[in-house]
Order: structure tokens, then sequence, then C-alpha cells
């Protein structure tokens, strides 16, 4: 199965995280990270994300939350 690169970052308009994965962008309250992750500071907004490859990420609706599967 082929890993994708995602990264996730605090998105302070909607008090809430931002998962970003294969084109498309969750907005989530929580993300649960299974897969090690990399900070990558920039010099343009957002200034701070954590990235790394998983095969899936799945949003569970009832919770809120992203989990991010390696």
């Amino acid at each position: 199965m082929k890993r994708y690169r995602f990264f996730y970052h605090y998105y302070k308009a909607k008090r809430k995280m931002t998962v970003h994965f294969r084109g498309t962008c969750h907005v989530v309250h929580h993300v649960q990270c299974q897969v090690p992750c990399e900070t990558h500071w920039s010099l343009t907004q957002p200034h701070l994300v954590l990235r790394g490859f998983a095969h899936t990420v799945e949003i569970d609706s009832t919770t809120d939350t992203a989990i991010i599967r390696g």
C-alpha cells in the first residue's frame, strides 16, 4: 500500500486543527497521529506544521477526530 504525505496545523480563525491529506483539507478538533511525524518551519503562514507519511486518514465524526494511520 502506498504512503502519502500529510501535514496538520492549528487553524486560528476556527480554533481547530486542519489535516491535509491527498489534496483535501479536514477541519477537526482533535488529531490522533499513529505514525512518526516531524516539525517544519516556514517564513509564511502557517509558520509551523507537523508532517509525515501515512496510508490513511480517517475522520471520526462522533468525536470530531482525525486518525492518521501508517
